[in-house]
This record gives structure tokens, C-alpha cells and sequence, in this order.
């Protein structure tokens, strides 16, 4: 015998927690159609198109940025050689202080925990 009650309601937290990851983001079709359209002359492929456009435009809704301000930023300084190098550094530039493997910058190390190291 346990101390929870025998029916539980459970969907209540099943409908929220269902959408927790995938909040939606308004955007006018003009300003998708202008992104998408960008990544579908670079790509000439709809997936790849599409899933880079919800890249952009999702990084740019949680950054407040303009899509349209980004998207002249690419037009401006991207020839196809770097495009991936400017792609890269936009969705990197929303993560954190980490490195590329994923460990935090600048570890404070304890002074005991180096002496030990170094000895």
C-alpha cells in the first residue's frame, strides 16, 4: 500500500508538459517566405531550406533580432564559401560560454586541487 491517492490525474501534466519544448513563434509570411527563400537558393533543397530557416527564425525570436536584419547580414558578408562559417558562428552565438566540446571556459580550479595536480 502506498500513500498516493489510486487515480491520479495525470493529464493535467501530461498537456503541459507536452508543449513545454515547443512553443510557438509567430512570424509573417513574408518575412518566412524571405528566409526561406535565402536558404533555398543556397541549398536548392526544401528540407534543408526549411530547417534552417526555423533555425534562424527561432534564434532570432528568442534574441530579439530582426530575421530580416540577420538575413541582410548574410546577404551582405556571404559569398559561398563562408556561408557555413556565418551560419556557425549565428547559431553558436546563442549557446553559452563553451568551448566546442562543450565544457564551460574558464574553470576555477581549487587551490588544493591544482597544488595536488602540479605536485
Amino acid at each position: 500500500m502506498t500513500n498516493t491517492p489510486t487515480t491520479q490525474n495525470a493529464f493535467s501534466s501530461q498537456v503541459f508538459f507536452n508543449g513545454y519544448f515547443t512553443q510557438p513563434i509567430q512570424v509573417s509570411a513574408d518575412v518566412w517566405g524571405q528566409v526561406y527563400g535565402y536558404f533555398f537558393t543556397l541549398t536548392s533543397d526544401a528540407n534543408a531550406a526549411n530547417a534552417l530557416a526555423q533555425s534562424v527564425i527561432a534564434l532570432t525570436y528568442n534574441n530579439k533580432l530582426d530575421p530580416l536584419a540577420v538575413l541582410a547580414d548574410f546577404q551582405k558578408n556571404a559569398n559561398s564559401s563562408n556561408i557555413k562559417t556565418l551560419l556557425i558562428s549565428f547559431f553558436n552565438s546563442a549557446k553559452g560560454p563553451t568551448s566546442k566540446l562543450g565544457y564551460k571556459l574558464n574553470n576555477n580550479v581549487s587551490t588544493n586541487v591544482a597544488r595536488n595536480l602540479l605536485a
